[in-house]
């Protein structure tokens, strides 16, 4: 049997390798979309784990020292890729501590699929109170049946991100030939 979310997985058209620059500027076209309604969050709210690095990279570039993870499980086990296996339906299972009620308040993820997840923080975040709730993704994909109020690029391809293809000997750009010395 397979979920509604699933299909909607299934239904990437290959693969997209993104750079660390890719996500620096998607990130950047997040942040002119909210400064362009004058939307300036109170607390951010990060979808952990993927959606910790955009919500960090937001955070910062605004100078909001207001972050906060609720951790949002869906996939049994870590896959790069679509073939993701998903569990019937998404859990939290980290909730949020931070008191929201009356805050403007943004969550971000590092992409949308199906829109489950999504749905289920809005669900979860109405329940907190907030004053207003926004959603920021890096990645949206078009057959979501959730849409963020804001998103880095439309894709249809499944994103590679450079954070989940950190290896061993990998070389560090900031240093001469790639090693730092001590």
């Amino acid at each position: 049997m397979t979920t509604k979310a699933q299909e909607l997985y299934a239904k990437s058209e290959g693969i997209v390798n993104i750079s660390w620059q890719d996500v620096e500027k998607d990130v950047l076209k997040i942040i002119h979309q909210m400064q362009s309604e004058d939307f300036d969050p109170d607390v951010i709210i990060s979808i952990a784990r993927s959606g910790l690095i955009p919500a960090s990279m937001i955070a910062y570039a605004l100078g909001n020292k207001e972050l906060y993870v609720v951790k949002v499980d869906f996939s049994k086990t870590q896959k790069s890729g679509k073939d993701q296996e998903l569990n019937d339906r998404p859990t939290i299972t980290q909730e949020l501590t931070k008191d929201i009620h009356g805050l403007k308040v943004l969550v971000v993820d590092e992409m949308v699929v199906s829109g489950s997840t999504l749905k289920l923080m809005d669900m979860y975040m109405h329940i907190k109170n907030p004053a207003e709730v926004k959603y920021a993704v890096l990645y949206k994909q078009p057959w979501s049946e959730f849409t963020p109020n804001y998103f880095g690029r439309e894709v249809k391809e499944w994103p590679l991100y450079p954070w989940k293809e950190l290896k061993n000997n990998v070389l560090d750009p900031r240093c001469p030939g790639g090693v730092c010395s001590k």
